[in-house]
């Protein structure tokens, strides 16, 4: 993972170790594991990546659902201002 502290992508500004993600100075709340996630996808952009790389990575190589992965990348869409049709920051491939 990076060493940065601080990344900066479309408006959002991410302080990894103060776990905050900001848009125009307004901080965003999230739930600790959205977070998590979107840190992880924010410092590997470009990258596919699957679901059992994000229980690795994200989880922690813990057993989680498929609902709960679905529901935490929904909840990263929704405060980014993404959607699941638009896929503007994170975009979903089928299998």
């Amino acid at each position: 993972m990076s060493t940065q502290q601080a990344l900066s992508f479309a408006g959002f500004k991410l302080d990894r170790y103060r776990g905050e993600l900001n848009k125009d100075g307004v901080p965003i709340p999230l739930e600790p594991k959205v977070l998590d996630l979107i840190v992880w996808l924010a410092t590997h952009p470009g990258q596919l990546v699957s679901r059992e790389v994000l229980i690795e990575k994200v989880w922690n190589g813990r057993i989680v659902s498929d609902s709960a992965i679905s529901s935490a990348i929904n909840a990263a869409r929704v405060a980014l201002g993404d959607s699941g049709s638009e896929q503007r920051l994170i975009k979903t491939v089928p299998r």
